[in-house]
């Protein structure tokens, strides 16, 4: 099987609506980082109008880029009546993209938190032939575990919803089964091979999405691609903000070391936190988003910006 190149993979986002400028920015900085490359973006969804797609799709149709929408919303639903309370569509973006994408050799899978600052050829190049999944372990994971957080703060307003009183350590072990939590993965990046994905495995995802998680679509993901999980490194989905900076500051010495070094390399970044550096200027990131809003705007200009920000939700 020879080495996966841009042009042949799926690069795909997931939108709920009110996040589909920051979508359309991240889908920028792709652009911008890969110049005179054939670029194939898909954008999963449930409620985005026709018209907007419409003129999305004919904003990034270039000689170079297609971008395709995916309605599954009706899939979601059906899906939804089976479901825990605390699953979302996020979770489900994640665990369908093997059925979605059945014929692409490869998948790249971005959240609309994250921004690529970079080429992503190396990525491609780094990942191993006979691995399903390629991801980056999640460093604030690994600090809450080793303070031992207990879940039900993690979980702040929200409900508690069955899942059990006990630490994050004793969850990872007992509720998610993981032999080697120190590899739990953070889903807002990974590089699928679709045909690589058992039939057994995608259906064990949504088996299991009845059951309660704390972070349902990357708590299952790890439960079931524990043991066929490549781990890139960090630089692939570098985590950041404010909060998660002060953290990484508690990690152990190799790991912050090993970051540090990752930080220069760094070719997405990753704004895992509550607020977002699109809905706060004053958040680290927000630069870039302005940046690549600017230019975004500067396009739309010749169609009809005021229209296309309020479709948005922006």
């Amino acid at each position: 099987m020879p080495s996966p190149r841009l042009e042949e993979t799926a690069i795909v986002f997931g939108t709920n609506g009110k996040d589909l400028w920051a979508t359309l920015c991240a889908i920028q900085s792709v652009v911008d980082h890969n110049p005179r490359t054939k670029l194939d973006f898909h954008i999963l969804h449930t409620n985005v109008a026709p018209a907007l797609q419409l003129i999305i799709s004919d904003l990034f149709r270039t000689e170079y880029n297609l971008l395709t929408f995916h309605d599954v919303g009706q899939k979601a639903a059906a899906l939804r009546l089976h479901t825990h309370q605390r699953w979302r569509n996020e979770c489900f973006y994640r665990c369908y993209l093997p059925v979605l994408f059945r014929d692409d050799v490869h998948v790249l899978w971005l959240d609309s938190a994250l921004l690529v600052t970079g080429p992503l050829p190396p990525l491609l190049n780094r990942f191993p032939r006979q691995a399903a999944i390629g991801a980056v372990a999640d460093p604030v994971a690994q600090i809450l575990r080793q303070h031992e957080v207990p879940i039900h703060t993690l979980l702040g307003d929200a409900p508690a919803a069955g899942l059990p009183d006990v630490s994050l350590p004793d969850y990872t072990r007992q509720h998610l089964s993981l032999a080697r939590p120190e590899d739990y993965f953070n889903s807002s990046m990974m590089l699928l091979r679709p045909r690589l994905i058992s039939p057994s495995q995608i259906n064990r995802c949504f088996t299991l999405a009845t059951r309660p998680y704390l972070c349902p679509g990357t708590d299952i993901l790890n439960q079931v691609f524990h043991d066929h999980v490549h781990l890139l490194p960090e630089r692939w989905n570098f985590l950041t903000g404010k909060l998660t900076e002060n953290l990484c500051l508690h990690l152990p010495e190799p790991w912050k070391k090993r970051r540090e070094s990752e930080r220069l390399k760094r070719c997405i970044i990753q704004f895992p936190e509550g607020t977002k550096p699109w809905e706060d200027p004053a958040l680290p990131g927000a630069s870039h988003y302005r940046r690549l809003s600017a230019a975004l705007e500067q396009r739309l200009s010749r169609i009809a910006p005021p229209l296309i920000r309020t479709l948005c939700g922006s």
